[in-house]
């Protein structure tokens, strides 16, 4: 077999951490530039488009993560993509929700509610989650 066409190691869990970061911040950008496209230009609800925004990150973020990040792309990418819906609905309820809570709560607007749920469910909650039960 070529060196091209072997299984990668798994990558240590800092350099998982700095590529997931990255890839969640490119997953992100593309999150809230379509969110805040579709809430802004095409005035769809906001949490409407919260939830479609937070699936084309998803999307992104599956395909990169698991190419790149966890290098896991011999894994049973059914088991992969099922484990991974689980995680992100998850993820696009806490999305969403928290979205909804610091912009009626607080009165936060929509972009530094998106920004700060993001953060927080990103770092504490999606990497793990990944790291340690979709690409294992």
């Amino acid at each position: 077999m070529k060196a091209g066409n072997a299984p990668s190691e798994k990558p240590t869990f800092r350099k998982a951490f700095i590529r997931s970061q990255l890839v969640s911040f490119g997953s992100t950008a593309i999150d809230f530039s379509s969110s805040l496209l579709l809430h802004h230009l095409l005035d769809v609800y906001y949490v409407t488009a919260t939830t479609l925004g937070s699936i084309f990150g998803a999307v992104t973020s599956f395909i990169l993560s698991r190419n790149w990040v966890f290098l896991n792309r011999h894994g049973h990418i059914r088991k992969q993509i099922v484990r991974f819906l689980i995680i992100n609905t998850f993820s696009i309820f806490a999305n969403t929700t928290g979205v909804f809570f610091f912009k009626e709560n607080f009165d936060f607007s929509f972009l530094v509610s998106r920004i700060l749920v993001a953060v927080l469910i990103g770092i504490f909650f999606n990497f793990f989650m990944n790291r340690y039960f979709v690409f294992r």
